[in-house]
């Protein structure tokens, strides 16, 4: 059997691309908040990263999407010649037309979606090729950051979440003596 390489090491190539054709992108310090960090207007924003080697009307499923984070998405699809960049709110937007998660009942914690759906979408993507990817970035990440509505709706969603988390852990850990 073929050795896979880890899940989280998967879009490595599209990562390095990306940091190369981007001005001033450099790798993250925190995976968890995105895969690489851009400087617009001189403040840090992180971005996820995916690659999708689907080619035209192949799907091309995109996994893992975390429109809470409210960071921008970047999709490199080498077969479709083409980068497909997803700004935080219209993310937001995309998950909210989602009847559920993945994984989850809750799209905005996480989602998948196929490139061919954002084909059929494009008010919710702009698409570009290696020579506009930097200022198509850069635009992504303007808009949202002009929708700071939307952000702290992200922001309180996540807290509540974490909120539901911890009275959980603890209803249950007041029950534990009973499997003692």
């Amino acid at each position: 059997m073929e050795n896979r390489a880890a899940i989280r090491n998967q879009g490595r190539r599209a990562e390095e691309r990306f940091i190369r054709l981007v001005n001033g992108a450099c790798r993250s310090d925190s995976s968890k908040r995105g895969d690489a960090i851009v400087v617009v207007d001189n403040r840090e924003e992180y971005i996820e990263i995916k690659e999708c080697h689907a080619g035209p009307r192949a799907g091309g499923t995109i996994n893992q999407i975390r429109a809470i984070k409210y960071i921008c998405c970047v999709i490199w699809a080498p077969e479709r010649s083409c980068w497909y960049v997803v700004s935080p709110d219209r993310l937001v937007y995309l998950a909210a037309s989602k009847p559920r998660g993945q994984h989850t009942e809750i799209p905005f914690e996480c989602m998948n979606f196929s490139l061919d759906y954002l084909e059929k979408r494009p008010e919710l993507h702009e698409r570009c090729t290696d020579d506009g990817l930097c200022e198509t970035v850069i635009r992504a990440i303007r808009s949202g950051r002009e929708n700071i509505e939307l952000s702290s709706m992200m922001s309180c969603l996540l807290e509540e979440i974490e909120s539901l988390k911890t009275k959980y852990k603890e209803l249950l850990e007041a029950r534990s003596k009973d499997f003692e």
